[in-house]
């Protein structure tokens, strides 16, 4: 019992401090995303004038890449973020999220990506790496488009399609835009505050549950030796 501790404790201990890290980490991402949105967007001429939460200014015409990112719900209803390649007047090449779709009801259909043939102009937010999220088994993607991915991994994306490596956000009202990703709520650090607290009260139980067996065990020892002395003095 007392190696379990020994190894769990600290193991707790520690995931509760990383968790308050994230924490502390989106609370700073939410901030250089509120400062960048009293500034106008901008037009950019690839990846070294890009920022993270910039708001940049698009003039081009939507590619024929596009990735499905799949297990998104929105009241509900599952579907997709849809993002899908913009080649800009200079032919830089960017990662364009749209936004989300409603999936169809069947699994193996994939819902109809309406793409405007004619030179768009969208403002996006240029949005940061924030890790991929764990997948059970590997994500395998099929030739051809569309292509039905698990994760955002913009990298992958990137090199597949030559495109620049960051994701940029359609804000809402685009003409473009499905039902805009989401932006400062998914910044909010209360699910990590969440995630610290549980694993803080874990090591706490684990912790009060080895002091109530270590006095159990104690009270029986005592209850033992006693019960011996008696049978001695008998």
């Amino acid at each position: 019992m007392t190696l379990f501790v020994v190894i769990f404790l600290p193991l707790l201990v520690s995931l509760g401090f990383w968790q308050l890290d994230r924490g502390a980490e989106k609370r700073g991402l939410e901030n250089d995303y509120l400062k960048q949105l009293t500034k106008l967007p901008i037009r950019v001429g690839g990846a070294a004038e890009m920022a993270p939460f910039q708001r940049v200014r698009l003039v081009g015409k939507y590619g024929q890449e596009v990735f499905l990112l799949d297990n998104q719900v929105v009241d509900g209803q599952p579907g997709y973020w849809v993002v899908q390649t913009f080649a800009d007047d200079n032919q830089h090449l960017y990662l364009v999220n749209r936004g989300y779709l409603a999936a169809p009801k069947h699994r193996d259909q994939l819902p109809a990506v309406l793409t405007p043939a004619e030179k768009t102009t969208a403002v996006a937010v240029v949005w940061p790496y924030t890790g991929l999220i764990p997948v059970l088994d590997d994500d395998i993607w099929v030739e051809g488009w569309p292509k039905r991915v698990q994760r955002l991994d913009i990298q992958r994306m990137a090199r597949i399609t030559g495109s620049v490596p960051a994701e940029l956000r359609l804000e809402p009202g685009q003409g473009s835009v499905f039902r805009a990703a989401p932006f400062a709520e998914v910044l909010n650090d209360s699910i990590h505050l969440g995630y610290a607290a549980t694993w803080f009260g874990l090591a706490g139980v684990l912790l009060t549950g080895y002091i109530i067996f270590g006095r159990q065990r104690h009270h029986d020892r005592s209850a033992g030796q006693t019960g011996k002395d008696s049978r001695k003095q008998s």
